[in-house]
């Protein structure tokens, strides 16, 4: 019932962007581009020296990423620009931006530190964008490696967290826990998500929990706000591996080892996509 509703609310400017712009661009890319301008928005932050701003816009920035999928599926305008656009945006603000936040959160300690943590957060992100590009991973259950969101989310999450700031050695906590990321950013372990399954209730009560208590700290108790968020992002890295079956575990890596024997047997041959200048 729902659904028709939102078709007929969302299809008159959809289709005024896509004869306006053309090739391809849609309300979706509209929401694509929010995920894109918080990433921008981030940087813009880090340069005026604000940490907690340049944090949050990335936050504000993954609420366009959330809608736009939902957007080009009602609209039917699910088209190979879009993924691409959703990629480049995706891989700026979950990749790029969180890296220089780390950077503004380090220099004072250490600025080659800094720099050399950011640059292996984006020299990680970026080898895990070429591997998709180069052989896309099919599996509708999990996220080969740790997807890009909650990469960007539990550090930026931990350096604004009083946890960072008021624990002995939380600064060094820190930099062991971007190497991590990082590291987990690229490893063929399956981190679960929401595709081709209908999960069980308390799979979703624990869902809703998580960004209602976000939410609800950040009203009412805003200084913990990124200490909950670092706890509720934790918990879903941690409880990935638990909330598969067996069965589905053995898929995954199924899945990966295919997946990487493509990747190899492309070695050597120009997988850049259609269009892109060499």
């Amino acid at each position: 019932m729902l659904r028709p509703f939102l078709a007929a609310l969302l299809g008159p400017p959809d289709r005024l962007l896509a004869r306006l712009l053309g090739n391809g661009f849609g309300l979706k890319d509209l929401f694509t581009l929010v995920n894109l301008v918080g990433g921008v928005a981030s940087i813009a932050f880090v340069i005026a020296g604000d940490l907690w701003w340049a944090s949050f816009a990335i936050m504000l920035g993954y609420l366009g990423d959330v809608v736009d999928g939902p957007v080009a599926r009602i609209t039917g305008r699910q088209n190979p620009f879009g993924t691409e656009l959703d990629n480049i945006a995706d891989h700026t603000t979950q990749c790029v931006a969180p890296a220089f936040v780390v950077y503004l959160a380090y220099k004072e300690l250490n600025q080659t530190l800094a720099f050399a943590m950011a640059a292996l957060l984006i020299a990680t992100g970026s080898i895990r964008h070429a591997r998709g590009a180069a052989a896309k991973f099919s599996f509708d259950y999990a996220w080969h490696g740790m997807p890009r969101p909650v990469a960007a989310f539990i550090f930026i999450a931990f350096i604004n967290s009083t946890l960072f700031v008021q624990v002995l050695g939380g600064r060094w906590v820190g930099v062991g826990l971007v190497v991590v990321v990082a590291v987990l950013n690229l490893v063929p372990l399956p981190f679960v998500n929401h595709h081709g399954r209908r999960l069980p209730l308390w799979s979703k009560l624990v869902i809703i929990g998580y960004f209602a208590s976000c939410f609800a700290v950040l009203f009412w108790a805003r200084q913990y706000f990124w200490d909950m968020l670092f706890v509720c992002v934790t918990m879903y890295a941690g409880g990935s591996w638990i909330a598969m079956t067996p069965k589905e575990r053995r898929e995954f890596f199924e899945a990966s080892r295919s997946w990487r024997r493509e990747l190899n047997e492309g070695s050597g041959t120009s997988t850049k996509p259609p269009g892109e200048a060499p």
